[in-house]
Parts: structure tokens; sequence; C-alpha cells
């Protein structure tokens, strides 16, 4: 007679002795980088966050996250039937988004559906902010209109204020403020009967809009806010500033950590100082930091992080609704987070918009004009001198002649890993001639140093 043994078997040490395969195809599940290493994909794991990040041959770009049942695919979050599950160390998704993946493969197969991409080479960089860690972090270029090789360089360190350069990236000024996140400036703003230059950020320790004039012979920073102007939100964070060519009035607009949007009116309040009053305010739906306004056609961008770039008027009455999309976070020419935003301003109304790609360290370029057509997209590479940048935060450009060592302008950026000989320093900013950028791309850029940020014209007549 036969003895038949019954073992009890739990379902983890069943698990141990199938393998990861048997729980996906008895759950529903299917081993997420089994699947797209299958589809050529790129994927990339955090430990410590317990994250899969992948980039589709299209550049498609998905996310998904241990015990979590939400996940992004092509700059979109969708809900999942079930959490994502780590089984021996091998990560399980419902197969019902290895669908949605493929759908997502199948796109973009055309050659011409590429994305143009190129390398330059910065040619300077800026002195290391003082401060470790995540701090250096928007700049913004100031003209001198009496010698143009002798303009600035004005720039966040949101671990303690706010740093001027000249242009070889020597410091001349640093301003202990607080936790200063965003900045930009504007010309000939109305003050005590003069017109001054003035430069305006985001302070985080205060939760306010602080704003300076610039001493054009020094590049020394003098505080010009009257009351101050504080914010409604929870945290100020993005910043641009805007002149309407219409009105002639200035304006300061701001972003928070949850999307919040606040347009601020800036007007000289009798004593030579400036008062700020809320004239317009919206929310997005998620956090928003990239933020720049066109002067000349009255309109801004803003930067939702992990979704795409909007495209708004800038009038205090243009309403909460977007004018249009420019583009999406899908992977493709942006990958979430986008970050700054800035504008070629070039005769005739033309010029680019220019975004920071942080999760591709690229930056896309789109035209200015009309529909925003995207153009192509770029890197900055490790010189024999400077070294390249990644993960960027804030950048500007400027197209106008800066002398002998930057006739055509500066494009200037960010550098999240700024290094030195091999070693690694604190964040700094490169800065970029622009003609590298327009005789880079395969369908040459604009090489413009006529238009004066000075002298805009109103678009809109």
């Amino acid at each position: 007679m036969k003895t038949i043994l019954v073992t009890t078997v739990t379902a983890s040490a069943l698990l141990a002795l199938l393998g990861t395969n048997a729980y996906a195809a008895d759950s529903g599940y299917v081993p997420l980088r089994t699947e797209l290493e299958k589809l050529g994909a790129k994927i990339t794991w955090d430990e410590k966050d317990q994250t899969v990040t992948f980039k589709l041959g299209n550049g498609i770009v998905g996310f998904v996250a241990v015990d979590k049942s939400e996940y992004r695919l092509a700059g979109k979050t969708g809900k999942l039937p079930a959490p994502v599950k780590l089984v021996n160390e091998r990560t399980q998704v419902p197969s019902s988004l290895l669908q949605s993946i493929r759908d997502e493969q199948a796109k973009y197969q055309d050659p011409k559906d590429a994305i143009p991409t190129f390398a330059v080479q910065a040619s300077a960089e800026t002195e290391a902010v003082d401060s470790g860690d995540d701090a250096a972090d928007d700049p913004a270029i100031w003209l001198d209109p009496k010698d143009p090789s002798r303009s600035k360089l004005i720039a966040t360190n949101k671990a303690g204020g706010i740093l001027v350069y000249d242009l070889a990236g020597k410091q001349l000024q640093s301003y202990k403020l607080g936790k200063m996140n965003n900045i930009d400036l504007r010309y000939s703003f109305p003050l005590g009967g003069k017109k001054v230059d003035i430069v305006a950020a985001t302070n985080r320790t205060t939760n306010t809009i602080d704003v300076f004039a610039v001493n054009g012979d020094t590049g020394e920073l003098s505080s010009i806010a009257g009351e101050p102007i504080k914010s409604k939100m929870g945290e100020v964070y993005g910043f641009s500033l805007y002149h309407s060519l219409k009105t002639d009035k200035f304006y300061a607009l701001v972003l928070g950590k949850k999307g919040e949007f606040e347009q601020y009116e800036l007007a000289d309040n009798g004593q030579g100082k400036v008062n700020g009053k809320l004239v317009r305010q919206f929310k997005l739906a998620t956090q928003s930091e990239g933020l720049v306004a066109d002067d000349e056609y009255g309109l801004m961008y803003i930067a939702e992080e992990d979704a795409a770039i909007w495209k708004y008027g800038a009038e205090p009455d243009a309403g909460s609704d977007p004018l249009s999309t420019v583009d999406i976070a899908d992977g493709r020419r942006l990958q979430d987070d986008i970050e700054g935003l800035t504008l070629y301003y070039g005769k005739d109304g033309k010029g680019y918009l220019i975004a920071s790609s942080q999760g591709s360290n690229s930056y896309a370029i789109y035209q200015r004009e009309a529909a925003n057509t995207f153009i192509t997209s770029f890197t900055i590479a490790d010189g024999a001198k400077v070294d390249g940048t990644s993960e960027t935060d804030g950048i500007d450009v400027l197209g106008f002649g800066l002398g002998q060592a930057y006739p055509y302008g500066i494009f200037v950026s960010q550098d999240d890993a700024n290094y030195e000989n091999g070693k690694k320093l604190h964040q700094n900013f490169k800065i970029v001639p622009w003609e590298r950028i327009a005789e880079g791309a395969a369908s040459k850029l604009l090489l413009d140093n006529t238009v004066n940020p000075r002298e805009l014209i109103n678009r809109n007549k």
C-alpha cells in the first residue's frame, strides 16, 4: 500500500519554489523588467524609493512605484486595478499596464518622428555657490546699457540669497536674504520720477516677492520693496516679471508649490518704493515652477512640472484657462520635471521658447510665435575646461551682442552636478555662446544680435 504525504505549503513558500512567473500567471500580474526588456526599453530601478522608471525606444517614458496603484505613462497619470508588487526582488505589475505600454510603444515608429538633438559646450561657468546640496537655481541676464560686455548675471542661491556675477563668471556680490528661488528682471520701471532697472525674486523664507533696483555701474542691488508683497499661497516658488506694452504697467507673476498662480501689479507707492496689488489668481493641477512672460505678445508660459507647458494670456483680465498646450512631458521632447523656461527675442516678432527638460538633461526649443512648433533639442556636454550640465533648474537667454566674447549673446543654465578635474564642487551656472546653439542645430537658428530687451515692441496692435 502506498503512503501519500500531504504537505501544506504557504503562498510565499510556493512562490519561492515556482518563481515569480507562476505568481504572474496565477494573479494577473506580469514581471515588468522581463516584459520591458522584450520591448528594448531602458530601465532604471531606484532602491531607496522602490520605483521603476523606463524609457521606450520611441522616447516615451513611464514610471511605477511599489505598493502604489497609480502610474505615469506618456505624460499622463493612470490608475491600476491593483498595486504594484515587489516579489522575490522582481517588480510585478497588473497585466493591463503592459497593454498600455505596448500601445505607446507602437507610436512614433516612423524615422521622421525621431527627436533631433545635438550637443554644445559651454565656454565659461560661474564660480560655485557657497552652499552644498541643491542650492543654485535660477539665473537672469542684465544688459548693461553703456557697455554690453560689462553685463551681469544675477542668480539665486535657494540655500541663502542672490548672487551677482560678471560675464566671466566671477562673483561680484552676495546677498544673504533667505531662500531665494526664482528670479527675473525688467528695464525702465517708473520710480520716483526716474526709470530704474528692477530685479525681483520669490523668497521662500518670508513667502514674499522681493524687489530690487540695479546699480548700472557696479551691478549692486538695493531693496526697493515698500509694503512687503506677501503671497496668499502656501509657499512661493516659480516667478517671472511682465511688462505690459499695452498699458505700460509692470506685474509680478508667481507660482506656488501646489500649482497656485498669483499676479501682482507693481507700482510706485509715492515714496520711492514698490508696492504690489493682487489682480489675478488661479490654480493648476500640480506643482509648477517654470514661468516666463513674452512682453511683446502679451503672453506667459507655465511649466507644470510633471505634465505640460501651458500658454496663457499675461494681462490681468486674461482669465484662468490656458490658450493652448505647447507640449507634454511624455518623455520624447520633455521628460519630467519640466523646469526653467526662457524666451529668445528675434527681430520682427520671431524667436524661440526654450525649456529645461530635467529628466532627460536636455533643452527643448520651440518657435516663439504662432503655435510654438517644436524645432529641436540640445544638451550641454563636457568640454576641455568646463563640464556639461545635468538636471537643470533655471535657464535664461539673451540674443543681443555682449561684446567681443559674446557677439550674439548667451544662454545660461543652472548645473546640478558641477565638476572640475573629476572633483564634484557646489553647483553653479554654465554660459554658452548663442552662436554655438544656433549653428549646432540641423536647421540653423536665428543669429540676430540687434533686438535690445530695453526696446521691445508691442506686437498685438
